[in-house]
């Protein structure tokens, strides 16, 4: 067994404290999510009652999803509190292993059909993910020894041969993309433990190309087609199955395996990322959204597991890599997607209702404060106006994206700094302190994007170290000073490397204007990493068209403040036909128990 030499590495548990305003958003998780022991035990008793083989449904997601979250949020955090309850959840969840091995919400006689291959994937990503934070070897030994009876069960009963389901047929949407993700797992267990039957059944599934009816491996591996042109589009499924194929490659380090996650990313990028940074206008489809972004949609679009799953995928491209376009995606995504579907007001969103079929009935139901929003508009649309994933469970409910959120927070945490080979990879310019003792390296940055586009770095040290300080792609003026001097830097991948000693003072200059984007007739406004939205909380005619000068670059445009309701940023923007007002998209429509949520990020253009 092999394993890949990283460029960087994320950091381990305590490493890292995130500051300002991403991290009172991972904080925002720990207190409202994490902390509801309630939510943990109702999420396991799902694998107990076994409620998903009479509707189909995914419950057996959501214990999986938050347990991941929660473990990548303690390895950003390192609190002892969240430790001590995700693992009295592990042990809860342990106990309702069945004889046979398996983890599961479907009953044995509604077993492989549905979302059933899907959750049994997140039960053992959770499991597998706290093995990678636990402090205690006989509880691994636990883990581990439970974890393989239940991957042995599935390799009994699924692959060629005799009496055996093929993966694809282990359920009947998406042409099996989804039971496919079940990937990831299965080279992680065998990471663990180095038996071979786990990478045997990997390969297998690696061999259906994922999907019964199209080898959508070797249409990236070829670039031939854009994820939108395939058979089955579901954006969030198919990253997944791809998060599972990059695992491999730290397997076994072929390079065509990464080429082909390489090329999956960057045709998604190329043909379905937004402004911001998200995929899907459609659906939850992948479906051209570059191009149709500007359309308007009944509220199924950017979905909140596509944006995290995309950041996750993006953050190990980047640690195997080294390339700081995939830092680029995850601060787009986080600043704006993600941050944006943060509940931060924890309002009930009492205006919602989620949806549960009886037969062919759609039976409306209230629901709760959930963390975090399922999708987000980008032109004339409504937060909070739909919940993905809905699942009722007992006197609660619950959905996919509520579920998923946390992981999101936590990689923007974890993904800033980053220890390299020969130094310090600053990936993402946040608020926040990173500390390698065993090295004697201390590094603390201030550097609040949404009031100035400058980071101030000081660095602990025992001795000389490198920094590589990402240079974004939104500034065309990227200038370092080391102690009050301005030096010289040599440029790979997007990485300014410097020279640093101890107790030096760095400042790193991106200047940030507002720049517009036209796109189908309408206009966009952007500083930065941050997109700028239009919220009617301001009291503007939102559907006036805008006149805008002809000429390209940057807006005539002025930060201002802003009392009506908390934004982190208010911008003036003047156009031909008057002033305009608007806010980073991450703080619009955050009005979720008022009708007074919608917003738009593209703005119709005379």
């Amino acid at each position: 067994m092999t394993t890949m030499e990283k460029i960087m590495k994320f950091p381990t548990a305590g490493q890292t404290v995130t500051k300002g305003y991403p991290g009172e958003m991972i904080k925002y998780t720990i207190d409202k999510q994490f902390s509801d022991k309630d939510l943990w035990e109702l999420t396991v008793d799902q694998f107990r009652t076994k409620p998903d083989g009479e509707d189909g449904g995914w419950r057996g997601e959501f214990w999986g999803k938050l347990m991941r979250a929660a473990c990548l949020t303690y390895k950003a955090t390192g609190n002892a509190k969240l430790y001590a309850e995700i693992t009295e959840s592990i042990k809860d969840m342990l106990q309702t292993q069945e004889k046979n091995g398996r983890f599961s919400t479907y009953d044995l006689k509604y077993e492989f059909n549905g979302w059933d291959m899907w959750s049994r994937k997140y039960a053992m990503l959770g499991f597998l993910y706290y093995i990678d934070i636990c402090k205690n070897k006989a509880l691994v030994k636990r883990i581990t020894k439970a974890l393989k009876k239940h991957a042995d069960y599935i390799i009994k009963k699924v692959g060629r041969g005799r009496g055996k389901v093929e993966i694809y047929d282990t359920t009947n949407i998406y042409g099996g993309i989804n039971s496919c993700s079940i990937l990831e797992p299965f080279v992680k267990l065998y990471k663990l433990t180095g038996e071979k039957r786990y990478l045997d059944f990997s390969e297998y599934i690696i061999s259906t190309g994922f999907s019964k009816d199209q080898d959508i491996i070797s249409l990236c591996k070829t670039k031939e087609k854009y994820p939108f042109e395939f058979n089955h589009t579901k954006a969030y499924e198919m990253m997944s199955c791809f998060e599972g194929l990059l695992e491999y490659y730290t397997v076994k380090g072929n390079e065509d395996d990464l080429k082909t996650v390489v090329n999956f990313v960057d045709m998604v990028l190329e043909s379905d990322y937004t402004v911001i940074g998200c995929c899907g206008c459609t659906h939850e489809l992948f479906d051209n959204s570059t191009a149709k972004q500007t359309e308007y949609s009944e509220g199924v679009m950017q979905e909140t597991c596509v944006t995290v799953t995309l950041m996750k995928l993006c953050a190990r491209l980047l640690m195997i890599t080294g390339d700081s376009k995939y830092a680029d995606v995850i601060e787009r995504s986080g600043y704006n997607a993600l941050f944006g579907a943060v509940n931060s007001e924890n309002q009930t969103m009492k205006r919602t209702l989620g949806i549960v079929w009886k037969g062919k009935e759609a039976v409306p139901v209230p629901h709760e404060a959930f963390p975090f929003d399922s999708y987000s508009p980008l032109f004339l649309g409504q937060r909070a106006k739909k919940v993905g994933g809905f699942r009722v469970m007992g006197k609660r409910s619950y959905g996919c994206c509520a579920a998923i959120g946390g992981a999101g927070t936590a990689i923007f945490g974890l993904a800033a700094i980053a220890e390299g080979k020969n130094g310090y990879f600053i990936n993402l310019y946040n608020d926040g302190i990173y500390s390698d003792k065993a090295a004697g390296v201390k590094i603390s940055v201030k550097a609040n994007l949404y009031k100035k586009g400058e980071a101030k770095i000081a660095v602990k040290t025992t001795g000389k170290t490198t920094l590589y300080l990402r240079i974004p792609k939104w500034t065309n003026d990227f200038e370092v000073y080391i102690n009050g001097d301005e030096v010289g830097f040599a440029s790979r991948n997007g990485y300014a490397a410097i020279k640093v000693d101890n107790n030096d003072r760095i400042t790193v200059s991106m200047p940030m204007r507002v720049e517009r984007n036209i796109l189908n007739g309408k206009v966009e406004y952007e500083r930065g990493p941050i997109v700028l939205a239009r919220d009617e909380r301001f009291g503007e005619d939102m559907k006036q068209p805008i006149a805008v000068p002809k000429k390209a670059g940057g807006a005539i445009a002025k930060l201002v403040k802003n009392a009506a309701f908390y934004t982190n940023e208010t911008v003036k923007i003047k156009t031909k036909n008057g002033e305009i007002t608007l806010c980073d998209y991450s703080s619009a429509g955050k009005n979720y128990d008022s009708e007074n949520c919608t917003v738009s990020v593209w703005n119709e253009r005379v």
